[in-house]
């Protein structure tokens, strides 16, 4: 199964969670409405008790539903902040914090998705999630006792788990989840309530204004009774759905991330220590983010039966069969080891072309090539804006001393800016585009007015002589696209175009630019745009575009936007045709390798930043 497959069976869940949900609410709209008929004396077969109870039960569940879409439109941080998570400080004396600060950005540049925010739940058990509306305002939680008592194998693993649930599109379900469940459970929370009111009602006497008031009464109690109970049908149901939408991905994350990690063990060991340690969380709010959590979070269900993760023994019996669990269970709580050095790793040329497929070992090098200086200042606000704005400097003189004088910074930073760039050649282009995305989470950290000045800042940068080199064009789409998502609170873009008919003609400007780029003769150029045509399975008669020996990016930039609404089979063909191109001659330079990665970020389709490290 690759990536774009599961993304299209994440949107065939999320139409099987609105099903169930329609159903859900059917069954408590009549349920309520027999129930009120009882109670008040009306016939079954009443139209207006019918209509009053179906408008006032959708008109519930939608407001309670849409209530909580709204608290989590936010995304990630927004779920971290409801279980009590804390952000962690990328520059955290921690010794345990640090060591999962590395991981995940080790994770981060394998998968060639922005670092997430990363939070930590002051919680002793083992345990950890993902969140988010995609790859751009994900945020990962850990609790303290996942960070203190897995040693760095068994963390790799769990963070591994986590990404696969980012990669496989899985989060933008439960967050649909989390709000489908809540409009559902507010009917049972009014019936609570209700139900309350009448137990506390002052008691009537004997008279006959006594005796009207008891039967007042009766009707509060069983009318709360019956919100209560109907309530908590739907509920039933609600939780049905998200333990069988969760156990089976679980399984599926599992076995991604051993793929990622090439280290069953690890993620076995992660599970072995759950068993001994538990993962049941004490948060109050663990019940509503059930689904979203590596191990079962809120304790063992009746029978099973609103199981939202398989049995320990079972999901490690999948991954590692050999693993010795009671070995495994006896071993002591780790402290957490220094970060091992990496070493330069050559990059698999084709492997590094598949979308949603985690590099860790390229990863792991590129992150220890990096010099002292860009990992500390990507870590640090002032420093991160300073790094972004030398990447951007140009090399001549005049130009630079043109682009200083458009900067709104202070002098500090103006000072900052000029070192970096003084030592910005020991950068390659891939580290280049790595260091944007873990200065991601950090700039994060900017005020709305903060990010404006930023914004302008960046686009004067790339504009200021009047053309923009394909580094530039990819440092800036990567960029402001996920901050922009971050500071507008947006969750992507809607799917508009379900075939590829009505976009050959974006399709086209960009095969033809992968392929201008190519640095052979013009009649290769030519032959690198037709294997790419030919990937996407039309007559070439039908094709609307020759290939152009120039590139206009603002062209490409607007044809990217608008194949970045297609439907997930859609740009997995686009992405196929262009790794065609890019591949005819067996060799890709870094031009193209920032293209991709942009078009690859566009269309929500990680790709590492790199294809060969060294």
């Amino acid at each position: 199964m690759d990536f774009f497959d599961k993304q299209a069976r994440a949107q065939v869940r999320t139409r099987w969670l609105i099903a169930y949900f329609l159903l859900a609410v059917a069954g408590i709209i009549l349920t309520l409405h027999i129930a009120l008929a009882l109670i008040f004396g009306l016939a079954l077969t009443d139209p207006d008790l019918f209509l009053m109870v179906s408008v006032g039960v959708v008109g519930l569940v939608a407001t309670g539903s849409i209530a909580k879409m709204v608290e989590l439109s936010k995304g990630g941080r927004a779920v971290a902040a409801m279980l009590g998570g804390v952000p962690v400080d990328f520059n955290s004396p921690d010794p345990a914090e640090q060591r999962l600060v590395n991981v995940v950005e080790e994770m981060s540049i394998a998968s060639g998705v922005p670092v997430p925010e990363i939070y930590v739940l002051e919680d002793s058990t083992i345990n950890a999630f993902a969140a988010g509306h995609g790859p751009g305002d994900t945020a990962i939680g850990v609790t303290r006792g996942c960070i203190e008592r897995l040693d760095r194998d068994e963390l790799q693993g769990v963070i591994a788990h986590e990404f696969s649930h980012i990669l496989h599109g899985d989060m933008r379900l439960n967050i649909r989840l989390i709000g489908v469940l809540n409009g559902i459970l507010l009917l049972a929370l009014i019936g609570g309530i209700v139900l309350r009111m009448g137990v506390y009602a002052p008691r009537s006497d004997d008279s006959s204004e006594g005796r009207s008031k008891g039967a007042g009464v009766f009707v509060f109690l069983a009318t709360g009774l019956a919100l209560y109970l109907i309530g908590w049908i739907g509920v039933f149901f609600g939780k049905l759905i998200k333990a069988a939408v969760s156990r089976q991905r679980e399984f599926l994350a599992d076995a991604s991330a051993v793929q990622y990690t090439r280290n069953p063990d690890g993620l076995a060991g992660a599970l072995a220590k759950i068993a001994k340690f538990s993962s049941r969380l004490e948060s109050p709010r663990a019940e509503e983010a059930s689904h979203l959590f590596f191990g079962n979070g809120v304790g063992d269900s009746w029978m099973a039966l609103f199981a939202t993760h398989p049995p320990i023994e079972e999901r490690i019996e999948q991954i590692a069969p050999e693993f010795d669990i009671a070995a495994a269970k006896a071993r002591a709580p780790v402290v957490p080891p220094k970060e091992p050095k990496g070493s330069r790793v050559g990059g698999r040329l084709a492997e590094a072309l598949l979308p949603g497929q985690p590099h860790v070992a390229e990863a792991a090098a590129l992150l220890a090539g990096l010099p002292d200086f860009s990992r500390t200042a990507s870590r640090e606000l002032h420093g991160a804006c300073a790094l972004v704005y030398s990447l951007l400097l140009s090399e001549d003189p005049v130009m630079q001393a043109r682009q200083a004088a458009l900067l709104q910074v202070d002098d500090a930073l103006r000072g900052e800016m000029l070192s970096f760039f003084s030592r910005r050649g020991q950068l390659n282009s891939a580290q280049r585009i790595g260091l944007v995305d873990i200065s991601i989470p950090t700039l994060r950290h900017m005020s709305r007015e903060q990010y404006e000045v930023f914004r302008t800042n960046v686009k004067q940068l790339v504009e200021a002589d009047g053309e923009i080199s394909l580094f530039e064009y990819t440092l800036q789409k990567i960029l402001l696209r996920h901050l922009d998502l971050y500071f507008s609170n947006a969750t992507g873009t809607k799917v508009q175009y379900k075939t590829l008919l009505p976009l050959l003609p974006e399709v086209g400007i960009l095969l033809s630019s992968l392929a201008t780029m190519d640095p052979g003769t013009s009649e290769q150029k030519n032959e690198a745009f037709r294997s790419g045509v030919a990937e996407l399975l039309v007559k070439p008669s039908a094709f609307p575009l020759e290939r152009s020996d120039t590139i206009d990016l603002q062209s490409f930039d607007l044809a990217l936007d608008k194949i970045a609404q297609a439907a997930p089979d859609v740009k997995r063909t686009v992405l196929t045709a262009a790794g065609a191109v890019v591949m005819h001659d067996g060799e890709v330079n870094d031009g193209q390798v920032e293209f991709l990665r942009a078009i690859s970020d566009t269309l929500d389709c990680p790709v590492p930043p790199f294809v060969n490290i060294g």
